[in-house]
């Protein structure tokens, strides 16, 4: 079945007229209907249609129900497995905090990863005595017998990017779950530059804690992204806060309980066991809430594999151009272990390529350039609503700034 991506990038991304946007992996732009629904809210903020300001409170709250709803059906998870987080640092935390530590225990990371996703546990490893163990390749593709080498009876975890930021590499997650479960280690996941590129179904993959930001690929710029925590790994979590909006919801709900003469300030308080005691559990960011919603409800409705193959399709016409310009490519082909991101290099100084860049961008033509570990180059992001035409834009902008140096790409890996 047919699907009119340019009546969807006309209608709901109007901006991708005036430039050429290949940076999404950075951050996106909000579709209209996000938008929309922001405005909408702030309209309400400045009234009230509630019978009294807690029913006013309350219904504010609601508005946050859509996020949830979306973000399990595109996961394929439970109801009590998704809260709702600030970003993807805010959900890596939560992980960190959670898990328990000690002297002589060990986790396990990759040497490509982004500052974020290791940085909770940087920061805690001497007072908690626990060793960090970084998992390396030759050539940069990351297996699960690549992290079976390094565990032990005392690997704890494993954290990771599902798609590395500075290579674009998809790791087979089925593939690492299975191991993980087995052997009885916890994996966290950093889905920020997968999530709604790539089909994750947190039922036939066995995650621990998943999480991701709304600003890139989810097309949320408004402070909300996703956390999921596996059913069977919440009582393994100590909570991180503790907020009355994560406490059991008192009989007759909260307008009724903020209006009970005998409601106690001090109490033995319960908290249901689902990934939402994981929240600050105070007055949230209802606009990033309600935009992420809707950002989540539009994959959703697109679909994740129709979305899948139009971004992978789009990756495989960028990486043949790139090619045939005499590019280098360091994102893999291999077939399920790449997503959005394609990763290239042109000249093997880089202030050449750093001159091309910003080239590029006095031209509205807009890329990034990443590196981790002495990996990485452009990074061009090729999401759902670009196409051919915005890659043969950077194609040619790329050709005419070659010619201008007077030789040929020579980066070679």
């Amino acid at each position: 079945m047919s699907f009119d991506w340019e009546k969807l990038r006309k209608e709901e991304w109007p901006v991708l007229e005036t430039m050429t946007f290949l940076d999404a992996a950075c951050v996106s732009f909000a579709p209209q209907r996000s938008v929309r629904a922001v405005k909408e809210f702030a309209d309400m903020t400045a009234r009230q249609d509630e019978a009294n300001s807690s029913a006013h409170h309350i219904a504010m709250d609601a508005l946050r129900h859509k996020a949830y709803d979306e973000a399990c059906r595109l996961l394929n998870a439970d109801p009590d497995e998704i809260a709702l987080v600030e970003s993807t640092s805010h959900g890596l935390n939560i992980a960190a905090q959670g898990i328990g530590l000690k002297a002589g225990d060990n986790i396990i990371t990759t040497n490509l990863e982004f500052i974020q996703v290791a940085l909770p546990w940087c920061v805690m490893q001497e007072e908690k005595g626990f060793e960090i163990r970084v998992c390396r390749t030759k050539d940069n593709r990351f297996e699960a017998g690549d992290f079976a080498k390094l565990a032990d009876d005392h690997t704890k975890l494993i954290v990771m990017s599902s798609l590395e930021w500075c290579n674009g590499w998809q790791t087979d997650l089925k593939a690492l779950g299975d191991f993980c479960r087995e052997k009885g280690i916890l994996l966290v996941v950093d889905a920020v530059q997968q999530l709604g590129v790539t089909k994750i179904d947190t039922k036939e993959c066995h995650i621990d804690i998943l999480t991701a930001g709304g600003h890139k690929w989810l097309n949320s710029p408004y402070g909300t992204g996703i956390l999921y925590v596996n059913k069977d790994t919440l009582p393994r979590l100590k909570q991180s806060y503790a907020g009355y909006l994560n406490t059991t919801v008192p009989e007759g709900g909260w307008g009724a309980y903020w209006e009970n003469p005998s409601a106690p300030s001090v109490n033995k308080w319960t908290f249901d066991e689902t990934a939402r005691k994981f929240e600050i559990g105070g007055t949230s960011n209802y606009p990033g809430a309600i935009a992420l919603g809707e950002s989540l409800a539009l994959v959703n409705e697109i679909g994740i594999e129709r979305i899948e193959s139009r971004v992978r399709q789009i990756s495989t016409y960028c990486m043949d151009k790139i090619e045939k310009i005499g590019g280098t490519l360091i994102t893999h082909r291999d077939p399920g272990h790449f997503g959005g991101i394609v990763i290239a290099r042109l000249y093997d100084d880089l202030d050449t390529d750093r001159m091309i860049l910003k080239k590029l961008h006095t031209k509205n033509i807009f890329i990034a350039q990443r590196f981790t570990d002495y990996v990485g180059g452009f990074r061009i992001s090729c999401h759902y609503f670009n196409n051919y035409h915005d890659i043969d834009v950077m194609i040619e902008g790329m050709k005419e700034l070659i010619a201008g140096t007077g030789r040929q790409p020579d980066y070679r890996k």
